[in-house]
């Protein structure tokens, strides 16, 4: 498993034009348009670039087949995507701290915080739990179409939620989580529905036929 997933960083983070300019891009609008809610999007946006690459790169390369000649276990090949998912999920979280505080010091605007740092966690990981049981069951391209289509309707979900409310990474807010515990347990929902998610595409690949 452990050479499985050092395969998918080295593909999945290997430097290209086309990433690179998505990036690029990507940043750009979030840094001068889509700022005040830029903390959601850019975890959300890193994740979908790179987990996505992934079962793109697969599919593309055919590794299903190749995997399927040597002594590989199925659920090696589950298990890798996942904890991939969580690598980039961190680094994600890393990378927009460390954004906001660059975000803070040109516009003096931070919102990132405990709160929305659950808020994204949560968010990020009932993606994936709903979204890799698909792609194991149908492949990357057969549910490309659907796996936007949910991602777009999370997007415009948060862009709503946080629509004119600026999360500020306070003392006050920080006790107001320890009040208020919803958002630890949604937290905790999701990496529980992940779990579930993995034994489901567990289940899901090991049974899925594929040609030699």
């Amino acid at each position: 498993m452990i050479n499985l997933l050092k395969k998918d960083l080295i593909a999945c983070f290997k430097a290209d034009i086309k990433t690179i300019s998505k990036l690029i891009i990507g940043l750009i609008i979030f840094s001068f348009i889509l700022f005040p809610i830029a903390v959601i999007m850019i975890p959300l946006f890193i994740s979908y670039i790179f987990i996505l690459r992934s079962f793109y790169l697969d599919e593309l390369n055919k590794c299903d087949y190749f995997f399927n000649s040597l002594p590989i276990e199925k659920e090696d090949i589950v298990y890798s995507k996942y904890l991939l998912a969580t690598i980039v999920i961190i680094i994600s979280l890393i990378f927009t701290f460390l954004y906001s505080k660059i975000m803070n010091h040109m516009w003096g605007f931070n919102n990132f915080s405990i709160e929305s740092t659950l808020y994204i966690l949560s968010m990020i990981l009932f993606l994936i739990s709903v979204l890799f049981p698909v792609m194991f069951k149908y492949g990357y391209r057969k549910s490309y179409v659907l796996i936007n289509l949910i991602i777009a309707v999370m997007i415009i979900i948060s862009m709503l939620s946080s629509m004119g409310s600026s999360v500020e990474s306070t003392t006050t807010e920080t006790v107001s989580i320890l009040k208020d515990n919803s958002l630890i347990i949604r937290t905790g929902i999701s990496m529980f529905l992940y779990l579930i998610s993995m034994y489901v595409s567990n289940k899901i690949y090991t049974k899925k036929e594929i040609a030699s």
